[in-house]
């Protein structure tokens, strides 16, 4: 809405309810950085694969589905991003500070996406944040006088949501069996079953 907004790293993380403190895997600080975190042995941990390489890292080899999962909502809030088949270094950091109770300094990692956002110089690409803007401009109360209107959508996590994101496939003929989409030999599951864990 054209107003500027300039605050602390800590006053905003605090404003906003983010956590402020704990571990950042690529700090320069020694004092940040975890020392048993190697990616390649958790990504071997979670995937059976022993070969690590950040860039191509599908998230589709992960496989345990509630990992997954949570991969998938970060790239789509913390990290904003469009493509979502990959497994970023900072999830999977994530991801390993969830499974052994080590606290993440979530509030550093956003800002410095969104930052990396606004500091590109090309203005004609495309931006993806997320919902994490409209998270930010509703804590600020930005647009609550102008007669905003959310949009509305589905929030609900049901079985044509979870095809559409790959995480299952219906199996032939009767399409009541599913199949759980890893990379490695799937696994049916019944419509009974999934509608007792979705």
């Amino acid at each position: 809405m054209n107003i500027d907004y300039k605050m602390s790293l800590e006053n905003f993380c605090l404003e906003m309810g983010f956590a402020n403190a704990g571990f950042i895997h690529d700090s320069w600080n020694h004092d940040l950085k975890p020392e048993a975190y190697d990616p390649a042995t958790f990504w071997k941990r979670i995937t059976g694969l022993t070969q690590y390489n950040s860039r191509s890292n599908k998230a589709s080899n992960i496989h345990n589905h509630v990992l997954r999962y949570r991969q998938r909502v970060m790239s789509c809030t913390i990290w904003g991003r469009k493509e979502v088949g990959a497994t970023r270094t900072d999830e999977l950091f994530m991801l390993w500070a969830m499974l052994s109770n080590n606290p993440v300094n979530t509030c550093y990692y956003l800002l410095d996406y969104l930052a990396s956002v606004g500091a590109k110089s090309d203005n004609r690409a495309e931006i993806v944040v997320g919902g994490i803007i409209t998270f930010i401009a509703r804590k600020f109360g930005v647009g609550e006088d102008n007669g905003i209107n959310p949009i509305e959508g589905n929030n609900r996590l049901n079985i044509e949501t979870v095809i559409s994101m790959n995480f299952i496939k219906p199996h032939p003929p009767a399409n009541i069996t599913y199949e759980l989409r890893i990379n490695v030999p799937l696994l049916c599951m019944t419509h009974r079953y999934m509608r007792s864990i979705i």
